[in-house]
């Protein structure tokens, strides 16, 4: 089969051929037909993440399953004994083995599944255009409902980085709360999309950005997370999604009064069953660019200049 393999951080994949992996016991063969990149891919083949190399990276996996259909791979494979396995949050344990970052992922034409159950039917969903929900979907989905309790009438919901994550958070935040919601994004050539997604306001970072009582980042620089402390009100929550590295100091007079600080990772597989069904039904919308796997260091140049309007799909 093939596929485009990190062999060393910095340098660009490879595309080879690779033996086709076999399924044994529950394990389930998934013919891949679209992987979506994420921003946190380009941050893995730069080496920022810690990674076991050679290794097949792509976590947003969509493909074929005999049996089963077109599907949706949720790709956090937890041990199954642990507090957060037996409460379904299998994204949070310990041991949890992760397609695309401690093994083979779907930037291939064929991943290796541990069990069916982490297989979701797509129904007429086409499957290149829907495997960005298996983290661009599904990731914002978490971060918002983790904070609807804040978010009453009459509030503000700040959505920093329009861009494959915050387009879903907008949606969300429309569907899920009572919120006016603001985007900021630096890329104008974004700001109609986003309006035509929900928002209420879509600002560049240079503008003045009002107080809210939410603030999602999705960008996660430093500057993105001073951008959202000076925004926040007191008693307000501020949900770290991007993964850019930044950091701000945390003190009794560094953040607004009673704050609460937190990050919110991936998502359960049970939500990603509601985004699935969120998207079949037709309340969310993305936008997907597919492009061919052997473009692979295009397609990931790309997203580390920001030159994408929602998420390009590797279609092998």
């Amino acid at each position: 089969m093939r596929a485009a393999v990190l062999y060393r951080p910095g340098r660009p994949l490879r595309l080879e051929d690779r033996p086709r992996p076999r399924a044994r016991g529950e394990q389930v063969l998934v013919r891949v037909l679209g992987c979506g990149v994420c921003h946190s891919d380009v941050s893995l083949a730069e080496g920022l993440f810690e990674a076991s190399l050679p290794l097949v990276p792509g976590h947003e996996i969509a493909g074929h399953a005999d049996g089963v259909g077109n599907v949706l791979v949720y790709a956090s494979w937890g041990c199954g004994r642990c507090v957060f396995c037996r409460q379904g949050d299998e994204q949070l344990c310990p041991e949890a083995e992760q397609a695309g970052w401690s093994c083979q992922g779907g930037y291939a034409e064929w991943v290796r599944v541990p069990s069916p159950r982490y297989l979701v039917p797509l129904g007429d969903l086409d499957p290149v255009h829907a495997a960005p929900l298996a983290d661009a979907g599904l990731t914002p989905y978490r971060a918002v409902r983790r904070a609807l309790s804040w978010l009453q009438q009459g509030s503000t919901a700040l959505v920093v980085g329009a861009g494959g994550l915050g387009q879903f958070a907008v949606q969300y935040l429309k569907l899920l709360s009572p919120a006016a919601v603001v985007a900021v994004e630096r890329n104008r050539r974004k700001f109609a999309w986003v309006r035509e997604l929900g928002a209420d306001e879509v600002l560049h970072p240079s503008q003045k950005i009002p107080a809210a009582r939410a603030a999602f980042d999705f960008v996660g620089s430093t500057a993105s997370l001073r951008l959202c402390l000076q925004a926040l009100e007191p008693g307000g929550i501020l949900v770290h999604v991007g993964a850019a590295g930044g950091q701000v100091p945390f003190g009794f007079d560094r953040v607004p009064p009673e704050a609460h600080l937190t990050n919110s990772v991936w998502g359960s597989l049970r939500e990603l069953r509601e985004v699935v069904e969120l998207a079949r039904t037709g309340r969310i919308r993305w936008h997907v660019e597919p492009v061919p796997l052997e473009r692979v260091n295009e397609a990931l140049d790309r997203v580390r200049r920001g030159r994408v309007l929602g998420r390009l799909v590797l279609v092998p």
